[in-house]
C-alpha cells in the first residue's frame, strides 16, 4: 500500500466572519485547487499561526463590505493583515459608501493588496473559481503567468495576475481585440486555472504573457525567456516520468493526447489540473508526483 504524502499547502485563507468561512468551505468542496494548496485558519488564531508555520504561505483574509470589518484593526490580527492579500466581497445591498468606509478603517486601498469583487452568492461557482485561481496565481502556476481575475470597462482590460499585480490594457493594444465593438470585448470567460481569456464570439484566448507584452514589452520578453525555458525542462521531466512508468498518452485520463504532447514539448505550461491529471494516471498523489518531477528535473 502507498503511504499518501501530505499535501504541502501554498496558501492560508483568513475569514473575517463566520459567513465568509462557511463560504470557503462550500468553495472548497466544489474546487479540488482549494482542498488541495489551500487551507483555512481562524483570523483570530492569526498571531499564532503567522509564528508557527512550518513553511512560507501566502495569506489571503477574505472580508466583506456589508460585515464588521472592525475585527482587521485587531493588534492581534496585525501579523497577518498586514502583509496579506486583501478580496473584498460586496453585494447587491453593498453601498459604495460601505466600501470607502472599509479603506479608510483598514488602511488598505493599494491596488497590488486589494481585490473587489461583487458576488450575489458567496456559495456560487464564481467564488469557488476565483478562490481556485488564487491558489494557481499565488502557488507554482503563479510563475508561469495565472490570472486572476478581470473585466471590461472604458475600452480597457483589467486583468489581474500572479505577485498581485494588476495591468490595464487598452483593447486597442492587443491586435486580436482591436476594433471590435465593447459588447463584445466584455462578453469573454476565465479559464479555470487562470490559463487564459477566452472570447467566444471572436474565438481569441489571450493569456497573462500577451496581455504583458501589450503594456511592457520589456518585462514580457524577460518572462518569455524564464517561462519557455522551463516549460521546455517540466514538460521532458513529465515524458522522463511518463516512459519510465509505462504509461501511456492515451491512458493520462482528462488530457487529450494533442494537449499532453504539447506539454512534454514544452509548447505550453502544464496547469494544475493537467498535473493533477497526471498524478492520478501513475497512481500516485499530487504532492508524490510533483516530488518526482522535482527530482527528474534536478
Amino acid at each position: 500500500m502507498t503511504t499518501k504524502t501530505p499535501a504541502k499547502h501554498a496558501v492560508a485563507f483568513y475569514t473575517a466572519s463566520a459567513r465568509l468561512a462557511h463560504a470557503y468551505r462550500s468553495a472548497a468542496r466544489r474546487n479540488k485547487t482549494l482542498a488541495r494548496c489551500a487551507e483555512l485558519r481562524e483570523l483570530g488564531g492569526a498571531a499564532q499561526s503567522h509564528v508557527a508555520g512550518h513553511h512560507a504561505l501566502q495569506n489571503v483574509v477574505l472580508s466583506h463590505a456589508d460585515d464588521d470589518h472592525f475585527v482587521l484593526t485587531n493588534p492581534r490580527v496585525e501579523p497577518v493583515v498586514t502583509g496579506a492579500f486583501h478580496v473584498l466581497f460586496t453585494g447587491p445591498a453593498t453601498h459604495p459608501d460601505q466600501v470607502a468606509q472599509w479603506m479608510r478603517t483598514t488602511n488598505i486601498r493599494s491596488e497590488n493588496r486589494l481585490h473587489v469583487i461583487n458576488a450575489d452568492d458567496l456559495e456560487g461557482a464564481q467564488v469557488s473559481q476565483l478562490l481556485g485561481r488564487i491558489c494557481s496565481a499565488l502557488g507554482g502556476d503563479g510563475d508561469r503567468g495565472s490570472i486572476i481575475d478581470a473585466y471590461f470597462t472604458g475600452g480597457s482590460l483589467t486583468v489581474r495576475g500572479p505577485g498581485h499585480r494588476m495591468l490595464h490594457v487598452p483593447a486597442d493594444s492587443v491586435p486580436a481585440l482591436k476594433g471590435h465593438p465593447p459588447q463584445v470585448l466584455r462578453n469573454f470567460e476565465i479559464d479555470p486555472d487562470g490559463s487564459f481569456l477566452y472570447w467566444p464570439a471572436l474565438d481569441v484566448h489571450l493569456g497573462w504573457n500577451q496581455f504583458l507584452q501589450a503594456v511592457d514589452p520589456a518585462e514580457f520578453r524577460s518572462a518569455q525567456q524564464r517561462s519557455s525555458g522551463f516549460n521546455k525542462r517540466y514538460g521532458a521531466a513529465i515524458r522522463k516520468i511518463r516512459e519510465d512508468a509505462g504509461v501511456a498518452q492515451s491512458k493520462v485520463v482528462g488530457l487529450t493526447d494533442r494537449k499532453l504532447r504539447r506539454i512534454e514539448h514544452g509548447e505550453c505550461r502544464a496547469t494544475t489540473t493537467a498535473l493533477a491529471a497526471l498524478a492520478r494516471a501513475h497512481g500516485l498523489n499530487a504532492n508524490e508526483y510533483l516530488e518526482k518531477l522535482a527530482k527528474a528535473m534536478r
